[in-house]
C-alpha cells in the first residue's frame, strides 16, 4: 500500500527535527542501576588502578600461557569489582543515612548522638542486602579464579595436585538447637591425569 503524499512530507518534515541530544554526558548511565554488574572496568571504577592491580599480580603469580593469563586477568576484574561493591555500598549508606562528608567521629558515637530514622534503616537493609550478595558472589569467583590458577600452575611444574573436594551440604531444619546439621562430603570426580 502505498503512502500518500502527505505522509511523505510528514515523515520528510520529522526527518529534519531533532535526532536526540548533542550532549549525552549528564544522560549516559540513566540505565545504570548500581554498576554491579557491568564487564569489565567502569567509569565507576578507578582504571588506573585496574591497571595497578592486574600489574602486581602479574608479578606474583608469573603466569605462563594464554589460560593462566587470562586468570590472573580474571582475579584482577573480580577485585575490581569487589572494591566497588564495597565502595557503593558505603556511599549508599551514608547517603541514606546522612552521614556527613567531614565524618571523621567514630559510627558508634555518631549513632549514639544523632539516630538516623527508621524510614532510612529500612531503605538502606534492602540495599545493602544486594550489595553484599553481590560482595559474597564476587569474592567466591575471585577464590575459585585463585584456586584454579593454582592447580593449573602446580600441574605445570610437575606436582601432583589431588582432585578437587566437592563438599553437598544439606539443611535441614532441626527441631531444637542442641542436634547440630551434619555436612557430608561428596566423591570428587577425577581429573584427567590424577591418580585414583
Amino acid at each position: 500500500m502505498a503512502s500518500s503524499q502527505k505522509k511523505i512530507d510528514a515523515n520528510h518534515l520529522n526527518g529534519q527535527k531533532s535526532h536526540g541530544p548533542n550532549d549525552t554526558s549528564s544522560t549516559r548511565y540513566n540505565a545504570t542501576k548500581h554498576g554491579l554488574l557491568t564487564h569489565g572496568v567502569t567509569p565507576l571504577d578507578d582504571a588506573e588502578g585496574y591497571q595497578t592491580l592486574l600489574r602486581d599480580l602479574i608479578k606474583e603469580e608469573a603466569p605462563v600461557g594464554p589460560t593462566e593469563i587470562f586468570l590472573v586477568e580474571a582475579a584482577a576484574l573480580d577485585m575490581t569489582r569487589w572494591r566497588r561493591a564495597r565502595r557503593l555500598e558505603a556511599e549508599y549508606v551514608n547517603a541514606a543515612l546522612k552521614v556527613p562528608l567531614d565524618f571523621t567521629r567514630s559510627a558508634l558515637s555518631f549513632f549514639e548522638t544523632d539516630s538516623p530514622p527508621p524510614d532510612a534503616v529500612k531503605a538502606v537493609q534492602c540495599l545493602v542486602n544486594i550489595f553484599q550478595r553481590y560482595e559474597s558472589a564476587f569474592s567466591a569467583r575471585f577464590f575459585k579464579t585463585l584456586h584454579e590458577l593454582d592447580r593449573l600452575q602446580r600441574t605445570r611444574r610437575g606436582e601432583q595436585v589431588p582432585a578437587p573436594a566437592a563438599l553437598d551440604v544439606t539443611v535441614h531444619a532441626a527441631p531444637s538447637l542442641e542436634a547440630p546439621v551434619a555436612a557430608t562430603p561428596a566423591p570428587a570426580a577425577a581429573l584427567p591425569g590424577d591418580q585414583v
